[in-house]
């Protein structure tokens, strides 16, 4: 059967060893986020390289961007600048991403084209005999197009009915 115990009659030696365990897992949860950080700001000058080798394009959007936004407000523009400076390890993996995105839609893009539009080839071969005239179709002259009507003609009325 069930005993009505109340909370606070727990062992504090219990509750101690709770606390002392979830202090230690906060800790090695904060130890690996801290070596994770630490290798992002070693190795952030290869994402960037990385991302201006696969889309240049990418960082000088960036760039752009926060130009545009000191035009717009200088306070915002040099928030933007500062906090770029100091977490650069996560823009330049930013850079990393958006550059790799890219490159994966255009070859999604051009995968599309070749199933909608067929492959293009280079050149196509032609033979060097030359065609008989007699091969190719004539067509029968156009025909001749009627005299538009005019106002003062009959019928005229009876296209605006």
């Amino acid at each position: 059967m069930l005993s009505n115990r109340s909370s606070f009659e727990r062992s504090p030696l219990r509750t101690a060893l709770g606390i002392v365990v979830a202090l230690v897992v906060l800790y090695v949860l904060f130890s690996i986020v801290g070596w994770i950080i630490a290798l992002l700001y070693r190795l952030a000058p290869l994402a960037l390289l990385a991302a201006l080798i696969i889309d240049y394009k990418v960082v000088t959007g960036y760039f752009t961007g926060i130009k545009n936004l000191f035009q717009r407000n200088w306070v915002y523009g040099l928030t933007a600048t500062a906090l770029s400076i100091v977490f650069y390890p996560f823009v330049f993996l930013y850079f990393l991403g958006a550059a790799l995105f890219k490159r994966k839609v255009k070859e999604v893009r051009k995968e599309a084209d070749i199933r909608r539009n067929g492959k293009w080839v280079d050149y196509e071969e032609v033979t060097s005999e030359p065609m008989e005239v007699d091969d190719i179709e004539v067509l029968p002259p156009p025909p001749e197009p009627r005299p538009r009507q005019t106002r003062d003609e009959p019928g005229y009325d009876e296209y605006f009915k």
